[in-house]
């Protein structure tokens, strides 16, 4: 056994020890890990697109509440997009909802996040991506969708968010629960 792999056994053993007897919280160890930062559990539990925007802007003490897209309420710095500067690419039929393409396009300059959500599923936010600088915003993934309803893809973009919908219908639903 080489020395290195030696002493990363001996402090993985301490860390252990530590979290054990008490000494030690993950948190306290990890938690300078700024890679995620704001995805917290407000974030990931969001039932509404306002619910989402709100927690994303660092809110995370507004009450969420369970609001499909079209009985929409209002959000800080919140508006509907212009035709073509969010571009969702999606069936509008999926015959199954465990395995639904999409691809989001957004050309609102300046965008540095993009994320989607589908709307009636038991937790509506699916993925969110960092965009880097100087990069256009595309992303294709596969996301299972519950029953038929809007996906909606939100840009943030100098502060402001925008938003865009497309309508899926689905035969059968991909969440259970």
């Amino acid at each position: 056994m080489d020395q290195s792999r030696r002493d990363t056994l001996r402090v993985a053993s301490g860390l252990a020890l530590a979290f054990t007897a008490g000494l030690l919280k993950p948190s306290d160890v990890f938690a300078g890990v700024s890679w995620g930062s704001d995805w917290n559990g407000a974030i990931y539990t969001a039932k509404s697109l306002e619910a989402f925007v709100i927690a994303m802007n660092g809110d995370t003490t507004t009450p969420n509440s369970s609001k499909t897209v079209t009985e929409r309420g209002s959000a800080p710095g919140l508006s509907l997009a212009k035709e073509n500067d969010i571009i969702i690419e999606a069936p509008e039929l999926a015959e199954n909802g465990t395995n639904v393409q999409v691809t989001l396009r957004s050309n609102i300059p300046n965008a540095d996040f993009i994320a989607l959500l589908a709307d009636q599923n038991p937790n509506p936010v699916c993925v969110g991506f960092h965009v880097l600088p100087n990069n256009e915003p595309t992303y294709s993934v596969r996301i299972k969708v519950a029953e038929s309803s809007s996906l909606v893809a939100v840009v943030r973009s100098e502060g402001k968010w925008f938003y865009a919908l497309k309508d899926i219908t689905v035969m059968i639903g991909g969440c259970l629960g």
